[in-house]
């Protein structure tokens, strides 16, 4: 799914324009064992309750494709009976109606997820009458053709608010809280199927994960099935160590700077297809190439990417690269400069030593402190 498709759907997650039909849950404790469930008729709920789900579902689409967001697809094998995704299609097809799916649903997430604490597993169902786009973009309501099924599951941890006084409105007086459990934003979560060419995809699902530090990978691999992509900070740490064996010693500030350049300027150009852009071998190659590396060490880049990554393989343009900004660190000092603004940070060899050196302005602060330039002697 790219962002516009992820952005439709989202769009269903509101009282206003609300999709969903039915909800179901499994509230389950530290001992992963299930405290109570939950069957709800989802509108019939009362309008403050159907917010603060809705919120929940929209944050359970919420985040940036590659880092937060993955399209991951069936191995041929899960969708034959018996397979993960043969499960979540007839739990997609009984629209959460069926509790011995539900049930055996729940188990199987209980059993694979690894959360610390109490978490609440919310599963909704909702039904889409895909409208009809004109030319020009404007969706038009009496000319749905399709419609789009889905379920969407969010895992959220549920934790104990802070003990303490707190006022009742409706007694208008402060009370001693101790045993308030509050439901927190999803960690994790999932849609199926994707919603695809503005059509059902039963082939993939969407996967979010809140934390990119946090991703739990365990849901994918055990629970879906399906491979995951590799976490953001792998991507990067084997983007680093391609262009360092790569380049070699030619890896120099000015290398690196035009890298950062050219895939920004690669990110741009791809903005507007609104999948996230990505580096494959060839294309990456050719930003070494226009950045000045040598013929030797385009050649040790072919070994360097294969081996790290893989025949086929590819990057994610922004997993690898922050192109709004660049930073230079060393163990005692950061520099962090606008991505426009990267030219004005040049190196100069003074008395045999490399500088960096970087125009003073009129409106430099330190610690807050506005200085003035220096006079020239």
């Amino acid at each position: 799914m790219d962002k516009k498709a992820i952005a439709e759907i989202r769009k269903l997650m509101t009282l206003k324009n609300c999709r969903i039909d039915r909800i179901r849950g499994c509230y389950v404790d530290e001992n992963r064992e299930i405290v109570t469930e939950l069957r709800e008729t989802f509108l019939a709920l009362e309008e403050s309750t159907v917010e603060k789900y809705c919120e929940i579902f929209r944050q359970t689409l919420s985040g940036k494709p590659g880092r937060n967001l993955f399209n991951l697809e069936f191995p041929l094998e899960e969708e034959a009976p018996g397979g993960k995704q043969d499960l979540l299609y007839r739990l997609l097809q009984s629209g959460l109606d069926d509790s011995t799916l539900v049930r055996a649903f729940f188990d199987k997430m209980i059993e694979t997820a690894k959360f610390p604490e109490k978490y609440l597993i919310l599963l909704a169902h909702g039904v889409y009458d895909i409208p009809g786009r004109a030319s020009d973009g404007i969706d038009m309501d009496d000319a749905s053709e399709y419609v789009y099924s889905f379920i969407l599951c969010s895992l959220c941890p549920v934790i104990l608010l802070k003990e303490g006084l707190c006022y009742d409105s409706d007694t208008r007086s402060f009370l001693d809280r101790r045993n308030d459990w509050a439901v927190q934003r999803p960690d994790a979560g999932f849609l199926f199927p994707s919603f695809n060419d503005r059509g059902t995809d039963i082939h993939q699902s969407l996967f979010f994960a809140r934390r990119p530090d946090e991703m739990h990978e365990e849901i994918p691999a055990e629970l879906l099935g399906c491979p995951m992509p590799l976490p953001e900070g792998d991507q990067r740490d084997l983007f680093k160590n391609v262009i360092e064996a790569s380049l070699g010693r030619d890896c120099d500030f000015d290398s690196v700077k035009n890298i950062h350049e050219a895939i920004g300027q690669y990110v741009e150009q791809e903005k507007d297809s609104g999948e996230p852009a990505q580096i494959e071998k060839v294309q990456l190659r050719r930003i070494l190439y226009e950045s000045g590396a040598p013929q030797e060490s385009l050649e040790t880049f072919d070994e360097a990417f294969d081996a790290a990554i893989g025949e086929g393989g590819a990057l994610m343009a922004e997993n690898v690269a922050d192109v709004k900004k660049l930073e230079i660190k060393t163990p005692s000092m950061r520099i962090t400069v606008k991505s426009e603004m990267a030219d004005m940070i040049q190196t100069r060899f003074i008395d045999g030593i490399e500088y960096l050196t970087i125009p003073v302005a009129d409106d430099i602060e330190v610690n807050g402190i506005r200085i003035l330039q220096s006079r020239q002697k």
